[in-house]
């Protein structure tokens, strides 16, 4: 048996004042004269003996009841099984959530602050010869080795915010393979953390029964934020001197209306569309700024807004570019094609050719953006495959087919992409009755809903095709007899637009109808390489470039870093993995030589939802999940005197304070008695 307060059992030397009481008799007596004592004499010998014994019992159930009252304070108990922090061997796993909601104030400081001390005091705690591991949200190979205090101590004391955020059932899991490396038998694991709900999925733990878990909640005196959580252009393309509309969600984690906040939108250093908004309590907004493209190339840009205590999440970056060289390449039967040219070779975005199909060179198809197939009556396999490569890195394609095409040569090659492809002709008349409105080709063509007698291209004939289930589909155009005339596909990182009718005059009005300028413009500006608007720091992102004989070495760079990417090259594609070494949100360059591609990175926003598990929450996923794990409260008292309470197993303090009341209730009957 031990005691959690052994210092109160200094008090038990108050049991000596009944002792003394007992032992000297401080009653006075009045001498009186009596002629004859005889009779007093023969009571007192009758009484004596029952007098002498109710005096012991009065002064035992004095002593029973400073003693239980003292044991009672000092918290008798008898250790658990699990109680190994005085054993002479231990192995300690220590997490410290540095992630940026540990940023937070707390009742003594910043929670970090509060969880690098609190992790300090658990190390004092043990023994110089026990060893340590150390788990922060950096995921550092180096601190998963075992060290004494002294190495720890310094790892905690150096230990700062970190862009990473970690789901607890990873970090239990890193935890778990590290500890359970060691052959030292008593294994222990502390988690400080905030406990977010957005990173916190104790549920997912698989638990190992051999080593001790105790969850200590660090608490946020305050807790508000008023973050930018992601961005978007309402159009995917971006052209010089275009209107620009950006799409800015902002949420407001507090319990207060907030009122005209200034956010500020620069594009290359420039502030170029500043504003203001206002957001509900515990809701979120979607604010829309405009602005104009005003150089080609590398557009960075960021919004900003101000506000505490979690500023990480206050700049949301993103990046993209206006090109003004959109290479399209045009494949036909006759030596010129007036068709296409009248659209793609007047303006000065795009870079057309045109090419019979005879004297076609295919390393052009790769280098292009788009590849027009227009007019052909057979597809050889040397083409068919030159197209399926170029799709499979990224490229677009659109056919229109001739009016006498071959069906075997066509059907081999539209399956070979896994798209429909034709299978017969139907010469009735036609019109095209639905336009997809909400498809990028046609989301802003129109100025709000078109009329139900708008005129629509008219068709003579057009194919049927395939109803085997395909590629990602996607109808743009459709007829009036529910038969589709245009429709995008999905075909390997690239997409396939295919047409049903032939741009010969004899099939369709199309070729001349108002429709399709804008059709074949939008698809050619959606061709331009599309890199993602921004990414998230600690994702596993790459980006996929065509392969040069004369690839040089890749820089991720911006002015006040130089990295070099871990890059995988393949027969054709050169993959690069554009997270690596990325600790802080901002623009970037990737390059080399010959590329040049603008990058932007953000901190992941499920660490600016501040809210919070709580001890009631955290206890009931504990008991629903039989988990081997403890809370320990540390508000009130030290670290180690929560984990001593912990560490208790039966206890005994309330038996003793029911047993000193029961002596006291004796001791008074006793006397009453008397």
């Amino acid at each position: 048996m031990k005691f959690a307060y052994p210092e109160f059992l200094y008090a038990l030397f108050a049991i000596a004042i009944p002792i003394v009481i007992h032992l000297f008799n401080f009653r006075k007596f009045k001498k009186i004269y009596f002629s004859n004592v005889e009779f007093l004499k023969e009571v007192q010998q009758e009484t004596q003996a029952k007098s002498k014994l109710k005096h012991l019992l009065i002064l035992l159930s004095r002593i029973l009841v400073l003693l239980f009252l003292v044991f009672a304070f000092a918290q008798p108990f008898i250790p658990s099984a699990d109680a190994n922090i005085e054993s002479q061997n231990n192995v300690t796993g220590i997490y410290i959530d540095n992630s940026f909601s540990m940023e937070s104030t707390g009742e003594t400081g910043s929670l970090l602050d509060e969880a690098k001390a609190k992790a300090v005091e658990i190390v004092n705690s043990y023994r110089a010869t026990d060893k340590f591991i150390l788990i922060t949200n950096n995921f550092n190979a180096g601190d998963q080795r075992l060290m004494n205090a002294e190495e720890i101590i310094d790892k905690i004391e150096a230990l700062s915010i970190s862009s990473n955020s970690k789901n607890s059932s990873t970090v239990y899991s890193r935890n778990r393979d590290a500890i359970n490396s060691s052959e030292i038998e008593n294994k222990s694991f502390y988690m400080l953390s905030d406990f977010q709900k957005s990173t916190t999925d104790l549920k997912n733990i698989e638990p190992d029964t051999l080593i001790n878990t105790y969850l200590i909640p660090l608490k946020a005196t305050e807790v508000y934020n008023l973050y930018i959580d992601s961005c978007w252009f309402s159009s995917p393309t971006h052209i010089l001197f275009q209107n620009e509309e950006l799409n800015i969600r902002i949420k407001n984690n507090s319990n207060n209306d907030i009122e005209n906040v200034p956010v500020q939108l620069y594009i290359n250093d420039q502030n170029v569309a500043p504003a203001s908004f206002s957001v509900k309590a515990n809701d979120e907004t979607t604010l829309i700024l405009n602005y104009r493209n005003k150089s080609s190339g590398i557009q960075q840009g960021r919004v900003e807004l101000r506000d505490s205590p979690v500023i990480t999440d206050d700049i949301f970056y993103f990046s993209y570019t206006i090109s003004d060289n959109i290479t399209i390449l045009g494949i036909g039967n006759e030596e010129n094609n007036t068709t296409l040219s009248s659209i793609f070779s007047t303006d000065s975005v795009f870079n057309y050719s045109y090419y019979n199909v005879n004297q076609l060179n295919y390393s052009f198809i790769k280098n292009s953006n788009l590849v027009v197939m227009n007019n052909l009556d057979v597809i050889n396999s040397g083409l068919s495959n030159s197209i399926k490569s170029f799709l499979d890195n990224g490229g677009n394609l659109l056919v229109f087919p001739s009016n006498k095409i071959d069906y075997n040569s066509y059907r081999e090659f539209l399956s070979l992409l896994n798209v429909n492809y034709y299978t017969s002709q139907d010469t009735a008349k036609n019109k095209v009755k639905e336009i997809n409105l909400n498809h990028p080709i046609y989301a802003n063509v129109f100025e709000g809903k078109p009329a139900s007698d708008i005129n629509l291209p008219l068709v003579s004939s057009h194919y049927l095709i395939s109803t085997s289930t395909t590629a990602f589909k996607n109808n743009m155009l459709t007829l009036k007899d529910g038969n589709p005339f245009l429709i995008e596909y999905k075909v390997g990182k690239g997409t396939v637009y295919l047409s049903m009718v032939s741009l010969a005059k004899e099939s369709s009005n199309f070729s001349n109808h108002a429709l399709f300028v804008p059709t074949l413009y939008n698809i050619a500006l959606l061709s331009q390489k599309n890199y993602p608007l921004f990414h998230i720091i600690g994702d596993n992102s790459t980006i996929d470039l065509n392969r040069s004989e004369n690839d040089k070495v890749y820089h991720i760079k911006n002015k006040e870093i130089d990295i070099i990417p871990r890059v995988r090259n393949t027969n054709s594609n050169t993959t690069i993995f554009i997270n690596s070494g990325i600790e802080k949100a901002g623009n970037y360059i990737l390059e080399n030589e010959v590329t040049k591609i603008g990058l932007a990175y953000n901190y992941n926003r499920l660490e600016s939802e501040l809210t919070y598990l709580t001890s009631t929450e955290i206890e009931e996923i504990i008991q629903t999940n039989a988990l081997n794990a403890q809370i320990v409260e540390t508000s009130n008292s030290s670290i180690k005197s929560a984990l001593s309470n912990l560490n208790i197993g039966k206890k005994y303090w309330k038996y003793c304070i029911i047993l000193a009341l029961l002596f006291l209730a004796v001791e008074i009957a006793l006397l009453t008695k008397s």
